[in-house]
């Protein structure tokens, strides 16, 4: 295959990882998903953020050379020096409601309905989480 570098960007609870998943098994490429490098592996998730230059270390080790790849997420400033490595750009958007009711239902997938409850051990990051992403685009 030529190359076919895809990142694939928008808000969260756009679809941004989902059609990513859906391109790279389209195109049988491999996909990643930023999140997987920002943060560090913990159990229960999203805890400790990885250091910058760690996360593009292993980005260069990992897939950055291949010549066929589709990347999913939000790079926010901290991966502009991968800009030259896509071949290709897509920014999802989707209604603010619409992302929100599906971020709602993957924390609640992620995490169980009663941790995300109030009450429950996630509510208050969930409500964080979600109160941060309900800003992310002005006009949708």
């Amino acid at each position: 295959m030529q190359s076919c570098r895809i990142r694939v960007m928008g808000a969260s609870g756009a679809g941004v990882t989902s059609l990513g998943r859906a391109l790279a098994s389209a195109l049988a490429v491999p996909h990643h998903d930023t999140d997987d490098y920002f943060w560090l592996p913990t159990d229960p998730p999203f805890r400790h953020i990885r250091d910058v230059t760690e996360r593009l270390t292993l980005m260069q080790d990992i897939f950055l050379p291949r010549a066929a790849w589709v990347l999913s997420g939000s790079l926010n400033g901290w991966g502009d020096v991968l800009i030259p490595n896509f071949d290709v750009v897509i920014f999802l958007t989707t209604h603010r409601e619409i992302r929100l009711q599906r971020l709602h239902a993957r924390e609640a997938t992620r995490f169980g309905a009663h941790a995300v409850a109030p009450g429950g051990y996630r509510h208050a990051e969930t409500e964080e989480f979600i109160e941060w992403a309900s800003g992310y685009e002005k006009a949708t």
